[in-house]
């Protein structure tokens, strides 16, 4: 038994002092309320996993108070230990199909691109995901700006050049286009625009400038506040212009109508029918899901993840993917065991807290580099949901969570949570991408995960 004039009873009155802190379990903020306390004995103290028993007392109550603080590893998944290839070659078939095909706006397509197909090989997906993504210069130009999923890539990448579409084809809309034009606005309407444009004699088809999304429209803007840039380039006095603004935000139909149709490339055909229940538009796709690389080997991530909790970490997700496509490549790897179930957070959840919050009247974007995934990571259950969608946010204790992942996107997570970042470089920019960390407050800048262990153990 301790006694309170001990050394580790003075590191237990310091963690004390701060009880009324916002950043406090809730369970001892309830115990404890606002009123003074003393300690009259302490029972036990676990310096490890920063969980300590111990008697309060003020002159009325006594409360006998536990809390217990774990020391958590919560890791991104794609850029830290699975690959994003399928992903970004997944967005430059979305946007491919939706500018090219009979789907979408039936563009003639340019030399550079093959021809619309639902099942294209290797080596057109490669011509397609170069030529669209600009030897991927696009998909670093969203990374830096904080965008982090990859819905986003192919819907962003989508809507630049549909805005520019409007812009040139603006003079050319007929009478009665001006419906299409409503909040609810979605993939089901391209065909419908296409048709309502006229078609003068001498114009030359218009063809999609791709390298000018590198151009200079989007300021510096990053993430959510991309939407107003995209929607300040339609063109003003025209039919287009009265698209609301909503509809460049990932809470819109057509956003949501691009996510069903990633969905359909990533699953394939077979895939979307078993897990949606309904064919896809376009059948044929035979989908990149089962083509999942880990970005090391996997007895290396293994070995990895093993020390780390056999070292009393408790390890966590906060990914953009959804429960369904972060399970299969995981089971694949032989590594889901590794991961506490109860701080695994996919975009599931931060769907559900987002719809909530809607439905309450709030307007709130919910994926990194908002720190929700990575504090409901932490906290579980702990806290209401509510108490993490605005700051000031229920930080963890310093030094008992760790954020690792690949993106300017996951630093300013962790930097809004609160919590040690730990940057590795196996993202999209390799080890060019250090400069995005350096200077920035990060933990530490590892070349991959297997630097950990090391790092925090010594």
């Amino acid at each position: 038994m301790n006694v309170a004039g001990s050394a580790k009873a003075t590191a237990i009155i310091n963690l004390l002092l701060s009880l009324t802190a916002p950043n406090v379990h809730p369970a001892t903020r309830a115990s404890v309320g606002s009123r003074p306390y003393e300690i009259a004995m302490v029972l036990s103290f676990d310096f490890r996993h920063l969980t300590f028993d111990c008697f309060l007392f003020n002159w009325e109550t006594i409360i006998y108070m536990k809390t217990d603080y774990p020391r958590k590893i919560i890791f991104d998944m794609d850029g830290v230990i699975t690959s994003e290839e399928c992903y970004w070659n997944t967005a430059a078939l979305v946007v491919w199909e939706l500018l090219f095909s009979e789907r979408g706006l039936a563009l003639p397509a340019p030399p550079s691109l093959p021809p619309f197909e639902p099942a294209p090989d290797p080596s057109r997906v490669a011509a397609v995901r170069r030529v669209i993504f600009q030897d991927d210069r696009v998909i670093t130009f969203f990374k830096q700006r904080a965008l982090n999923s990859n819905w986003d890539l192919a819907f962003y990448t989508f809507a630049f050049q549909l805005a520019l579409f409007l812009k040139h084809s603006s003079s050319l809309l007929q009478d009665g286009a001006a419906d299409l034009f409503g909040g609810d606005f979605n993939l089901d309407q391209l065909p419908r625009l296409k048709n309502s444009l006229a078609s003068p004699q001498a114009e030359q088809p218009w063809s999609p400038p791709f390298a000018e999304i590198l151009s200079e429209w989007a300021g510096e803007a990053t993430g959510a506040d991309l939407g107003p840039k995209l929607h300040a380039l339609l063109p003003q006095g025209s039919p287009a212009a009265a698209l609301p603004l909503s509809v460049f935000t990932n809470a819109s139909p057509l956003w949501h109508s691009v996510r069903r149709n990633f969905q359909e490339w990533y699953f394939g055909e077979a895939g979307y029918a078993a897990l949606y229940g309904q064919a896809p538009k376009t059948p044929g796709k035979r989908g990149f899901i089962t083509e999942e690389q880990p970005l090391l080997p996997v007895e290396q991530v293994k070995k990895t993840l093993g020390e780390l909790r056999r070292n009393g970490w408790t390890l966590g997700v906060a990914t953009g993917r959804p429960h369904n496509e972060l399970l299969p490549p995981l089971k694949q790897m032989g590594i889901l065991e590794y991961f506490d179930s109860g701080s695994v957070v996919t975009f599931d959840l931060v769907e559900e807290a987002q719809q909530t919050a809607t439905a309450a009247g709030e307007t709130l974007s919910l994926g990194k580099p908002h720190p929700f995934s990575l504090l409901r990571a932490y906290w579980g259950n702990g806290y209401p949901q509510q108490s993490l969608l605005a700051p000031p946010f229920p930080s963890p204790p310093a030094g008992s969570c760790y954020f690792v992942g690949d993106a300017p996107a996951d630093l300013l997570a962790a930097r809004a949570a609160d919590v040690s970042f730990i940057a590795v470089l196996t993202g999209h920019d390799g080890v060019s991408g250090k400069k995005n960390f350096e200077g920035q407050g990060a933990a530490a800048i590892l070349p991959d995960i297997t630097h950990i262990p090391a790092c925090l153990l010594g």
